[in-house]
């Protein structure tokens, strides 16, 4: 049965609803939907409760909508138990969000929940969508709408629309949606304005999971720098939450919640040090630093020790850096605007302040020869920091990259227009005139192998190999020409 679609004069009939048994799913009109990879690679990476799906479902309800939450990443759930999950509770709407690599994901899973809730209306939103809203309505027509941008107020009024029946969606900023029925034109309406106010949210609805050891929290929505491999998409000016919001929220957190951690998720945390001393000094003087731990993004060119050891105090265990290469020249093409020097203070810096620190790299920039990568393992194995992770860069749509890589710029090949292979460690996207496919998975291997190897850390080896194994046998076999293993 093929589903009705968003129509300008004929709306869909209602969604059947559930019936909730004892201790059974409640009926919700709207699921919000996190999928999760498949079967062999369930457990790869790491699992804690969605930050954005917290931030939609506690703006939705609110504003009077009963939501849940099924995120099939955190949960551990196949595909056939994320359709389960959703159809139990007979939404009206189904909203995902995706990442690229996870969109084809994401709508095979449209597909099932459509069969089994025909009556119900798909969105999807994410990093993906907000680069090519257009084009992911054109490729997956099992999506009745798009999201683009920050979701937050979008979506709710886009619930209104279809509960009220009313059915003009042209005013509601940040949406593309088909006009007429499943072929019909694909209209995308203007861009919604960044919400200034973050103070003003709701806080993500963390009751809608279950517990977790960690915990994300958005200080602060935005990046201003320029690197050609990120589409910032959350917008290119930062909006900061007032110091006091902050810390509630992360007491709220930790008075419910009992958390091991909270990751500060901002993509900068430290670029503006009066405030985050603010806010450390808020953190201590509730005594938060004695109850709970926590880990924030770093840029090298915006610390000093200062800085890192008033983080310290108020409980910050450690931080991560985007360093990426180890290559002045190569960090100049990436428009990073660091170098090799600012990376090796900061790092030193951080090291003296007591802080454990993530490093990351990404092998095969524009131009980039087997020597220059070396360099970049030769410094990742120097600084010795206490995890690293190297990715294979990827076309992510809306970023310069991309736009290279669909001009042959940059010497770039892409191998695959596949959105699945659009991925820093699993994909096979793109290659280098210079660096075959080959040749950077083996970089890649290279890179982890010496990080760990020429500082002597057996153990840290072995239990990455462990955590890792999974994914490891993946590009193990891909690497072995096995395809999808």
């Amino acid at each position: 049965m093929t589903a009705p679609r968003a129509d300008s004069t004929q709306p869909p009939p209602a969604a059947p609803r559930a019936r909730s048994g004892a201790g059974g799913p409640r009926p919700a009109e709207v699921v919000l939907v996190k999928v999760s990879p498949e079967r062999i690679l369930q457990g790869a990476w790491y699992r804690m409760p969605l930050l954005g799906l917290g931030y939609l479902a506690g703006y939705l309800r609110s504003r009077g909508v009963a939501v849940a939450i099924v995120d099939a990443m955190f949960d551990g759930l196949g595909l056939g138990e994320t359709v389960a999950a959703v159809t139990a509770r007979a939404p009206r709407v189904v909203g995902f969000t995706a990442m690229t690599h996870e969109v084809s994901r994401a709508a095979q899973v449209a597909q099932e929940i459509r069969r089994a809730v025909p009556g119900a209306q798909t969105v999807i939103g994410g990093p993906h969508v907000t680069a090519l809203p257009r084009r992911t309505l054109e490729e997956y027509e099992v999506f009745d709408f798009a999201v683009f941008g920050e979701g937050e107020e979008t979506l709710f009024e886009l619930v209104e629309a279809l509960r009220t029946g009313a059915w003009d969606f042209g005013g509601i900023e940040g949406l593309a949606w088909r006009l007429g029925g499943k072929d019909g034109e694909i209209v995308v309406n203007e861009r919604r304005p960044w919400i200034e106010n973050l103070d003003g949210l709701p806080p993500p609805a963390w009751d809608l999971y279950g517990p977790s050891d960690v915990y994300q929290i958005f200080a602060s929505r935005g990046c201003p720098y320029q690197c050609i491999f990120c589409m910032r998409v959350l917008g290119e000016r930062v909006r900061f939450r007032s110091p006091g919001n902050v810390v509630d929220e992360m007491e709220r957190v930790v008075d419910r919640y009992r958390p091991r951690q909270i990751d500060v998720s901002d993509e900068t945390w430290t670029l503006r040090h009066k405030w985050v001393h603010e806010v450390c000094d808020e953190i201590i003087g509730r005594g938060l630093h004695e109850k709970v731990r926590w880990f924030a993004n770093g840029r090298v060119n915006t610390v000093n020790e200062d800085l890192l050891r008033r983080m310290r105090e108020a409980g910050c265990f450690r931080i991560g850096y985007g360093i990426e290469s180890g290559n002045d020249e190569i960090l100049e093409r990436a428009q990073k605007g660091t170098t090799v020097r600012q990376i090796e203070e900061a790092v030193a810096a951080t090291k003296r302040a007591g802080l454990e620190i993530e490093a990351f790299y990404i092998l095969g920039f524009p131009g980039e020869t087997r020597r220059a990568a070396l360099d970049t393992i030769r410094l990742a194995a120097r600084l010795n920091t206490t995890t690293a992770a190297f990715g294979i860069m990827a076309p992510y749509p809306g970023t310069r990259v991309a736009e290279m890589a669909a001009r042959g710029e940059g010497g770039y090949r892409i191998l695959s227009n596949d959105w699945s292979d659009c991925d820093k460690h699993l994909g096979n996207a793109l290659e280098l005139e210079t660096l075959s496919r080959r040749e950077l998975e083996r970089l890649q291997a290279r890179a982890y192998l010496w990080f760990y190897l020429r500082n002597l850390r057996l153990w840290d080896l072995a239990c990455f190999l462990w955590e890792k194994r999974r994914a490891i046998w993946k590009i193990a076999g891909k690497m072995m020409g096995l395809g999808r293993v």
